[in-house]
C-alpha cells in the first residue's frame, strides 16, 4: 500500500480541523454556518467566538446593550444577523464594514437616534429591520449612506416626528419602507418627506392611509390622505433659522453701511464748510485792505 506523503497528510489534518471554536455554550448549531443562541439572557456579545465560516447568527430576546466596533473583522461571511429584542442603544461608524451582510434585524432595541454613516460600507445589505424602537427619535439624513442595494427599509413603531427626505432618497434599490406608528407632525418639515411618500406611494406596503401625523394647531390626527399641496401652501412663505440669520447679517450689514456712509459724508461736508469759511474770511481780508 502507498504511503501518504507529509504534505498529503497535512492537507488532510486540514481539510478535518474545524474552523473557529465549537458552538457556544447554551446554543444550537445545526451545522457549521448556522448559530443559534436566542433567548439564553446574554448582555456580552464579546464573550462569544462563533465559528469563522459562520453565515446566519440567531441573537434575538437577550440583553445585549453594545456592539463592539471590531467584532465582526473575523466574520467575513457573514450575510444573516438577527438582534431583535436586545438593549442596543448605538452603532458605532464602520461596525458592519467587514462583513457581506444581507439581512440585519435591530429591532425592539432602545436606540434614541442613528448617526451618520452608522451602516457604511455594508454594501450589500438588503433588508434593514430597525422598527419598534421606542426612543428612536432621530434618523441623520446620512444615516442609511452607500446602502445602494438596500430594498427593504422598516422605521415603523418609532418616535419619529420628523425624517429627511434625503435618508430615503439616498437608496436607489429601495423597494419597500415602512413608517407607519410613528408620531409624525403635520408642520413644514414634514412637508418635503409627505410630497416625496405621495410620489413614491409604491413603495409603503401598507398605504399612505397607515401612515398618520398630528396637525400642529390642535394636535388631531390625520392620515396622509387627508393632506394635499394646500395643506402646506402657508411654508412658501414661512421663514426657516437660516433666513432669519441672513435677515439679520444683512440688516446689520446695510446699518453699518449707512452708519459708515453717513459719517464718511458727514466729514466732507465739513470740509467743504471749512474750506468755505476760509474763502469768506480771505473775501473779508480783501475788503479791508481796499
Amino acid at each position: 500500500m502507498r504511503s501518504c506523503p507529509p504534505l498529503c497528510l497535512l492537507s488532510l489534518v486540514l481539510f478535518f480541523l474545524p474552523l473557529g471554536t465549537p458552538c457556544p455554550e447554551g446554543c444550537v448549531c445545526k451545522d457549521t454556518h448556522t448559530i443559534d443562541c436566542r433567548d439564553l439572557g446574554l448582555s456580552d456579545l464579546s464573550a462569544f467566538a462563533f465559528s469563522l465560516v459562520v453565515r446566519k447568527v440567531l441573537m434575538s430576546d437577550n440583553q445585549i446593550q453594545e456592539i463592539p466596533a471590531d467584532f465582526f473583522m473575523y466574520y467575513g461571511d457573514l450575510v444573516y444577523l438577527d438582534l431583535s429584542n436586545n438593549s442596543l442603544s448605538s452603532i458605532s461608524k464602520g461596525t458592519f464594514s467587514t462583513t457581506k451582510l444581507i439581512f440585519l434585524d435591530l429591532s425592539y432595541n432602545n436606540f434614541s437616534q442613528l448617526s451618520s454613516g452608522a451602516f457604511s460600507s455594508a454594501h450589500r445589505l438588503i433588508m434593514l429591520r430597525l422598527g419598534n424602537n421606542p426612543n428612536l427619535e432621530r434618523v441623520d439624513k446620512e444615516a442609511f449612506q452607500s446602502l445602494s442595494s438596500l430594498q427593504v427599509l422598516e422605521l415603523n413603531d418609532n418616535a419619529l416626528e420628523a425624517l429627511s427626505v434625503a435618508a430615503l432618497s439616498s437608496l436607489p434599490s429601495l423597494r419597500t419602507v415602512r413608517l407607519e406608528g410613528n408620531p409624525w407632525l403635520c408642520n413644514c418639515t414634514f412637508a418635503n418627506l409627505f410630497f416625496w411618500l405621495r410620489d413614491n406611494a409604491e413603495v409603503l406596503p401598507t398605504g399612505l392611509d397607515a401612515i398618520q401625523c398630528s396637525l400642529p394647531m390642535d394636535m388631531r390626527k390625520i392620515t396622509l390622505n387627508e393632506l394635499s399641496d394646500n395643506s402646506f401652501i402657508e411654508c412658501e412663505f414661512s421663514l426657516t433659522l437660516t433666513d432669519y440669520l441672513i435677515i439679520i447679517f444683512s440688516g446689520v450689514c446695510v446699518s453699518l453701511t449707512a452708519i459708515t456712509t453717513s459719517f464718511f459724508l458727514a466729514n466732507i461736508v465739513q470740509c467743504f464748510q471749512r474750506l468755505g469759511l476760509f474763502k469768506e474770511d480771505d473775501d473779508d481780508d480783501d475788503d479791508e485792505d481796499n
